[in-house]
């Protein structure tokens, strides 16, 4: 009887099937591990959806505020432009001249030559000198002048001051009110007063050897009368205070708070701050 070759039986090797199994189940080791299964890439990032509370909110609050606030200051920006083209107001539709020289306050204005009693005189010579001058006139309303003028920015001075310097306002645009003091009684020097006190294009001063009580000069004009309450003063402030018909050097200040602060005197004109 033949023998029986071992190991050619057919019957399964106890376990084999489940150490098989157990081995194709098993993740492999080693380096051949790292071959067979890369380590997993991770989760791709989302990017992260516009939520409400993410979103970028639109600052209407803000906007409102800033809005109100350009709004207040364009408004104060066309008030203040309104008042500086209103300043000359009184005298805006005194513009008509007599006369065709082609330096404009060589001819005389219409309305001031309208109003009873007002001198006109051409005043083409306005060059600065130190010194003093001799005018024409009394009180001088033109010339040649000290290059420091008078402040003329509503100033009531006490004393007298030097013609040149206030021939100069004149030439700024102002109208200079001068007044006898030894005629004129305190009472109406204070009504005159109000006139001008706070007034820009005005001064007012005492002025010796006066022939009237009172005299009103802007360049080139002049008027005299006998009481502060001539409703003749006040046409004449409307007419010539600042015209930019009848204004030489127009665009010029009347401001020069050390003339205000240390005037000259009577005779004794400043060609620049006291020292």
């Amino acid at each position: 009887m033949a023998q029986r070759k071992s190991g050619s039986s057919t019957a399964p090797r106890s376990g084999g099937s489940s150490r098989g199994a157990a081995g194709r189940a098993a993740k492999p080791s080693g380096p051949a591990a790292s071959k067979a299964a890369p380590p997993p890439r991770p989760p791709a990032r989302r990017k992260p959806g516009k939520s409400i509370v993410n979103q970028k909110q639109t600052p209407w609050g803000l906007i409102a505020v800033v809005a109100v606030i350009v709004l207040f200051a364009a408004a104060i920006v066309v008030a203040v432009i309104a008042t500086h083209k209103s300043k000359p107001a009184a005298n805006a539709g005194c513009s008509a001249m007599i006369g065709n020289n082609s330096t404009t306050y060589l001819n005389e204005l219409k309305c001031a030559k309208d109003i009873q009693g007002v001198v006109f005189k051409p005043e083409a010579n306005r060059t600065h000198v130190t010194g003093a001058v001799s005018y024409d006139t009394s009180p001088p309303i033109g010339g040649n002048h000290s290059p420091y003028w008078g402040d003329c920015s509503g100033t009531v001075y006490t004393n007298a001051i030097a013609n040149e310097n206030a021939v100069h306002m004149l030439e700024h645009g102002a109208v200079w009110i001068t007044y006898n003091p030894t005629t004129l009684p305190a009472s109406d020097v204070s009504t005159l007063a109000a006139l001008v006190n706070g007034q820009d294009r005005m001064a007012m001063s005492p002025y010796p050897n006066l022939d009237s009580p009172i005299s009103i000069q802007s360049w080139g004009y002049q008027l005299k009368v006998s009481s502060p309450t001539d409703p003749r003063i006040q046409k004449f402030i409307d007419a010539l205070r600042y015209n930019p018909k009848t204004t030489p050097e127009y665009g010029a200040t009347c401001s020069q708070p050390t003339f205000k602060a240390h005037p000259s005197t009577f005779g004794n004109p400043l060609a620049q701050p006291a020292a």
